[in-house]
């Protein structure tokens, strides 16, 4: 019948509509239960906001960590004070160390050489005839310290500080850079920057002791040098450079107002050619990106974001600060921390940090950029800074970075060897110098300074006092850190 095979032929349509519908929803269920969704983020106001409060100051994690020992912390060292610090009973200790397990991973692994007779000799030389040393370099161990969440890594033997071509030549530091601060003078380009630089279409912006240039080799739509206005590359004062800072900063607001969308800041300054300055006249790099700070800082944001979804809306930048602080790694100045960095990119790495760009965190970089020309005599380094974003008459947000400085030293300025080689551009930074001597260095310049830090006159308690919630309480233990600023004085004493 024609109606019989109209129905057959229905049934067998929709058998195969049926089929394929049913292997087609099994087919998005297997799909959907095998995609690794992102977690979902924590909403801003769920995120804390960067502070540089820590619970306990140094002496007491010391004390109730790592055993009251009396013994220098080294680098060394630093996979022995991790094991007892595991062991430490107080529950403080015990949730800062996992903080540290999920930051960083630490390892420490021996080496050992054979030196003949016939080589000995010289390598007594390069060691200045120290037996002692010999047999450190008979025997060398070798800390990684590697970062979980952002992924840097440093790899630390001092014992390589004394290999050839590291040292320094037989020229005096000072006078060194005195002669070519000399013979560089008169044809110096920046000494007359009214004449012989470019200029932003604004125009120039000059402060008593700073102005502006725009570089005429651009790598940024806003791209400036802000340049001091006296040529010797180290005698600038502490007046000099908080002018200097001040310049830079009414350029980063001046490019903002020309065009809102340029908010991330950054400021570059290599110092002497030994840390790749075009010229030896002392001067900064001074950006303005659009979408977002530049990669590696960027990296470094997304990371800290990743670890806010994964540890509930914790903030890493103050995590960081903690664990370094645990160890004794920092100094703090008012409103801004210093840390000498568990995985630093070079020799000396000081990591500096604040809530805002205000004057404590000027004045701390400046602190350490004096620690590195007149204690260490080390006058040439590198130093990048990244600024929270521009965002006019508002504090910054939870998701914004804190103000960071990264400072480090190029080696001797007489010494033609670069200091930057293949295991740093495409593998791990070498690191020569321990961290925990780093830190003695930069707690010493802000000791003998102490007495002239004054109170910010600008009144940034109110962008950088955390919520009364996130304050710690004092207990008998642990006192209650100072966050007011007006107490500067006594907070670099605590902290030292």
């Amino acid at each position: 019948m024609p109606g019989a095979r109209l129905n057959k032929k229905l049934l067998l349509c929709g058998f195969f509509v049926a089929t394929f519908s049913v292997f087609g929803w099994l087919r998005l269920l297997f799909l959907i239960n095998s995609y690794e969704f992102k977690p979902r983020r924590h909403a801003p106001e769920a995120m804390r906001l960067f502070s540089t409060a820590v619970p306990n100051h140094a002496d007491w994690y010391r004390q109730h960590c790592f055993g009251n020992t009396k013994e220098n912390f080294t680098i060394g060292k630093l996979e022995d004070l991790l094991e007892g610090w595991h062991s430490a009973q107080h529950p403080d200790c015990r949730e800062l160390h996992r903080i540290f397990d999920d930051l960083y991973l630490v390892t420490r692994k021996s080496g050992q050489v054979v030196i003949p007779d016939t080589f000995q000799t010289k390598v007594l030389k390069w060691l200045g005839n120290n037996y002692d040393l010999l047999k450190d370099v008979k025997l060398q161990f070798v800390t990684t310290v590697f970062n979980l969440i952002t992924h840097e890594s440093s790899v630390f033997n001092p014992i390589r500080s004394k290999r050839p071509g590291v040292a320094t030549a037989d020229k005096d530091v000072t006078n060194y850079v005195d002669e070519l601060a000399k013979e560089t003078e008169n044809e110096c380009d920046f000494c007359a920057y009214q004449f012989k630089t470019a200029e932003d279409t604004f125009g120039r912006i000059e402060s008593t002791h700073s102005a502006t240039a725009a570089n005429t080799f651009k790598y940024d739509s806003f791209h400036a040098i802000i340049l001091f206005k006296t040529h010797h590359p180290t005698a600038f004062t502490e007046e000099q450079f908080m002018d200097f800072t001040s310049t830079a900063m009414k350029w980063f607001m001046k490019c903002y107002d020309t065009d809102k969308q340029y908010r991330y800041p950054h400021l570059m300054w290599d110092s002497l050619p030994k840390a790749s300055a075009s010229q030896v006249h002392p001067h900064a790099q001074a950006s303005l990106s659009a979408a977002r700070h530049y990669g590696l800082m960027e990296h470094i944001h997304l990371s800290a974001e990743h670890y806010a979804d994964q540890h509930d809306g914790s903030n890493y930048f103050s995590h960081l600060l903690q664990v370094h602080n645990a160890l004794g790694l920092t100094t703090f100045l008012g409103n801004a921390s210093a840390m000498a960095y568990l995985t630093p990119k070079k020799d000396h790495e000081v990591f500096i940090m604040s809530r805002t760009s205000g004057e404590d965190f000027f004045r701390l970089i400046y602190y350490t950029i004096r620690t590195f020309i007149d204690d260490l005599k080390l006058p040439a380094f590198s130093m990048a800074m990244f600024l929270p974003r521009l965002e006019p008459f508002s504090a910054p947000t939870s998701d914004d970075i804190p103000a960071v400085a990264r400072i480090i030293t190029r080696g001797p300025p007489d010494n033609p060897r670069n200091d930057i080689s293949a295991m740093e551009l495409f593998a791990a930074s070498n690191v020569n110098v321990d961290p925990f001597a780093v830190i003695k260095h930069i707690k010493n310049t802000i000791s003998r300074n102490k007495n002239k830090v004054q109170p910010s006159p600008h009144g940034d308690d109110v962008l950088i006092n955390q919520k009364k919630e996130e304050a710690p309480q004092a207990t008998p233990e642990k006192p209650a850190i100072k966050q007011d600023s007006k107490d500067v004085e006594n907070q670099v004493q605590e902290a030292l």
